[in-house]
C-alpha cells in the first residue's frame, strides 16, 4: 500500500511552505492527473525531492549519498513494488553521465549563486498501455519523496500555422512505443550524413537585399553598422542548436554547419527548419544566398529526435558541448494539459535543464511559440512569471514581419524578453524561392513564426556579447545580455507584450564603448570630420585605407582590423568631453562625386577600466 496523500509524513513535508532550499518551483502535485490529447504516447517524469539521493541502479531505484532516512527507504520500497507490479520501464531521463551533470550544476551554482535542481533527479517510465499513465502519475505523486510525477506531452517546429489554419494545427509528432536508448553524447556524424561533393551548381542570386532583418532600426535589428565592430561576426562563439531538419551541407551553411552534429543520432533531412534557422544565423558571407547576422561563428546540431523527453537530454548534449559565453538555441515549442503550444520550459524538466545552462553561463535563446497565447494567464500557474521563477533564457516573441505589431500567433505576456521578424524571412531551405535542383540550393522567402524571429534575435545577441568580449576582455553573462537586449531595442507596435526588436546600434551606445562617425562637407573640395567616442583620457591611434581587408586581421589585445594597407594615421588621447573629432580636407575633384574614397578605424588603449584596449568599428568616407 503506498503512502496516502494524507498521510502524517506527506502533510510535514508540504507543511514546510517556501521551499527551504531556494530552488525554483517546478509546478504543484494535481490534486488527479488528467490525461489530454497531447498526451498522446506512454511516457511520464519522476522527479524526486530535492537532495533524497535517488538513483536508478541495476534497473532498480536506490538511495546514494544522502543522510540515512528510513522513512524515505521505506516509501522507496514501496514505491518500487508498485512499479513493479504495473510493469513500467524506467531509465535516467538525460543520459550524460551523472558526474557530469553533478560537476555542472555545481558551477551553475558556483557562478550565479542560485540553488539549481539535481538534474540526476530526473527519471523517465514508460507505462504499458497509455490508459495506465493518469494512474501511474497519481501513484507517484502520492509519495512525499516525489517531487513531481507528470505525463509528457508532444511538439513541433515554432512555424506559424498557414491560413485558415487553427493555432494548435500545426503538426506535432511522436517517437510511438518504446523508451529510445540513446546513444552518449559527444561529437558524432549522423547515419547516413556523410557529405559528399555534389556536381557543380550555377549560384544562387544574391539575396541579401531582401533581408531587411538586418537592416537599420525599425525595420531590423541594424546587423549591417554591428557588423562593422571588432568580434561582431561571430568568430570565437559556438552556438547549439536544439531541433531537428538540417541540411548541413547545404551551399550557404555548410561553411560551418558541415557534420557538426552532436549527441543523439537522426535523419538529417526530414525537412528544413533547422536549415531556414542556420540561415539567418550564419548565412555564408558571400555574392549569393543570404548573409547570416553572425556568419563566422561555429554551429553545431543537438537533435531531440521529434521527443519532449528526449529535449532535456538535447540541452545538456548542446549547453555542455559549448560552455560559458556560447550559446544554444532551443528551437521547439511544446504541447500539454497547457494552452499549447507553449515555450517548452513550461516543462518542469525542461525549465530545470535551461536554469543550469545559464546559471553555467550559457545564453540560451527559446522561441515562445505559436499558439497566439497570454503567458501570463492562470492556466500557466504562474511558471512564466518571473516573480516566481526565472530560466534564464531570452524569450523570444514574433512580430508581423517588418512591422513592430505582435503576430496573431505568437505567444505573448511579461516572460518574452525580445522579438523579430515572425513572417517573410528569407532565408535557406525550402525552395519557394530558388532552387539549383537539390536540397542543398534551396531558399525561401517565407520563413515565419516564433521559428524565423528567435535567430534573429540570437544573432543580435551573439552580435554584441562578440563586440563586449573583444572590447572588454570578457563578455556578458545570460542576464546582462538579456536586459541589454531588452533596454536599448526598438519597442514593439500593438498587440501582446513581446518585447522589443533589438537595435544593435543603441545597445552599442549604451555600452559607451569606443566608436567612429563621420561627417562634415562630404563634397569634393569639402572637409570630412571623423569623431571617435569613448572615455576621456584613452589614447588612440586612427587609421586610413583606401580598402578593406577581404579577411580581418587578428591584432592582440585590440581585436580584429578591418582596414587594408594603411595610407595615413593619427594619434592623440580622447578630450575630456569624451569625443574627438579630426578634420581633413576633401581634394576639390568632381570625380569623386559619389564615390568611397576609403575607410577609417581607430585603435583604441584604455586608460582604466575593463580589458586593455580594442579596435573600433570601420567607417566608410563617402563623397556625395
Amino acid at each position: 500500500m503506498s503512502l496516502s496523500l494524507f498521510t502524517p509524513l506527506f502533510l510535514a513535508w508540504v507543511a514546510q511552505g517556501p521551499d527551504p532550499t531556494g530552488l525554483s518551483p517546478l509546478g504543484d502535485k494535481p490534486e488527479q492527473t488528467v490525461l489530454h490529447a497531447h498526451h498522446q504516447g506512454t511516457e511520464l517524469i519522476v522527479k524526486f525531492q530535492h537532495d533524497s539521493g535517488i538513483r536508478l541502479r541495476d534497473g532498480a531505484l536506490v538511495q546514494v549519498g544522502a543522510a540515512e532516512q528510513p522513512q524515505a527507504e521505506t516509501q522507496l520500497q514501496q514505491l518500487r513494488a508498485g512499479l513493479s507490479l504495473r510493469g513500467v520501464e524506467m531509465r535516467r531521463l538525460i543520459e550524460l553521465p551523472e558526474q557530469q551533470l553533478t560537476d555542472w550544476r555545481m558551477d551553475g551554482e558556483r557562478r550565479s549563486g542560485q540553488a539549481l535542481h539535481d538534474l540526476n533527479l530526473f527519471f523517465l517510465i514508460e507505462v504499458p498501455q497509455r490508459e495506465k499513465l493518469a494512474e501511474c502519475c497519481d501513484f507517484l505523486n502520492s509519495f512525499a519523496l516525489v517531487e513531481l510525477a507528470y505525463p509528457v506531452g508532444t511538439l513541433s517546429d515554432p512555424v506559424a500555422p498557414g491560413p485558415g489554419a487553427t493555432l494548435e494545427s500545426s503538426s506535432t509528432w511522436t517517437l510511438g512505443s518504446g523508451i529510445p536508448r540513446l546513444p552518449a553524447a559527444g561529437l558524432g556524424l549522423l547515419s547516413g550524413a556523410v557529405w559528399t561533393p555534389r556536381a557543380p551548381q550555377l549560384p544562387a542570386p544574391n539575396y541579401e537585399s531582401r533581408q531587411g532583418y538586418r537592416r537599420a532600426a525599425p525595420l531590423g535589428v541594424d546587423a549591417d553598422y554591428g557588423q562593422t565592430f571588432s568580434g561582431s561576426r561571430g568568430e570565437s562563439t559556438v552556438i547549439a542548436d536544439v531541433e531537428t531538419g538540417w541540411t548541413h551541407d547545404h551551399e550557404d551553411i555548410r561553411h560551418k554547419a558541415l557534420n557538426q552534429f552532436i549527441g543523439l543520432n537522426g535523419a538529417p533531412y526530414p525537412w528544413d527548419h533547422g536549415t531556414a534557422v542556420f540561415g539567418e544565423l550564419i548565412g555564408e558571407d558571400n555574392d549569393s544566398g543570404v548573409k547570416g547576422i553572425v556568419h563566422q561563428a561555429d554551429v553545431l546540431m543537438s537533435s531531440h529526435l521529434g521527443s519532449v523527453s528526449n529535449i532535456p537530454t538535447a540541452i545538456a548534449n548542446a549547453a555542455n558541448a559549448v560552455g560559458p559565453g556560447d550559446v544554444v538555441v532551443l528551437e521547439v515549442q511544446c504541447y500539454s494539459s497547457a494552452p499549447s503550444p507553449h515555450p517548452c520550459e513550461y516543462d518542469p524538466a525542461i525549465f530545470a535543464t535551461v536554469q543550469t545552462a545559464t546559471a553555467a553561463g550559457t545564453h540560451v535563446f527559446a522561441a515562445a511559440g505559436n499558439g497566439g497565447n497570454n503567458l501570463d494567464s492562470a492556466a500557466y500557474g504562474g511558471l512564466f512569471d518571473r516573480n516566481v521563477r526565472d530560466s534564464g533564457a531570452v524569450m523570444c516573441g514574433a512580430s508581423d514581419g517588418s512591422s513592430l505589431n505582435t503576430a496573431y500567433f505568437s505567444n505573448y505576456g511579461t516572460r518574452l524578453d525580445a522579438h523579430g521578424w515572425g513572417f517573410d524571412v528569407t532565408t535557406t531551405g525550402y525552395g519557394d524561392l530558388y532552387s539549383g535542383g537539390s536540397v542543398q540550393t534551396e531558399y525561401t522567402d517565407g520563413f515565419s513564426g516564433t521559428s524565423s524571429a528567435t535567430p534573429i534575435v540570437t544573432g543580435a545577441g551573439v552580435m554584441l556579447n562578440g563586440i563586449v568580449r573583444e572590447a572588454q576582455g570578457s563578455g556578458l553573462t545570460p542576464l546582462q545580455l538579456r536586459d541589454l537586449l531588452t533596454q536599448t531595442g526598438t519597442p514593439q507596435g500593438s498587440g501582446g507584450m513581446i518585447g522589443p526588436r533589438p537595435d544593435v546600434r543603441a545597445a552599442i551606445a549604451a555600452l559607451g564603448l569606443p566608436e567612429l562617425s563621420v561627417g562634415g562637407s562630404l563634397v569634393p573640395g569639402g572637409n570630412v570630420e571623423i569623431t571617435l567616442s569613448g572615455s576621456a583620457g584613452d589614447t588612440f591611434q586612427l587609421g586610413y585605407s583606401a580598402t578593406l581587408l577581404a579577411s580581418p586581421t587578428y591584432l592582440p589585445p585590440f581585436g580584429y582590423r578591418y582596414l587594408g594597407a594603411l595610407r595615413s594615421t593619427a594619434t592623440g588621447a580622447i578630450g575630456a568631453g569624451g569625443t574627438t573629432t579630426l578634420s581633413y580636407p576633401i581634394p576639390n575633384n568632381s570625380g569623386l562625386s559619389g564615390k568611397t574614397i576609403g575607410y577609417v578605424q581607430a585603435a583604441v588603449r584604455y586608460s582604466s577600466g575593463s580589458g586593455t584596449g580594442t579596435l573600433t568599428n570601420y567607417v566608410p568616407i563617402t563623397i556625395n
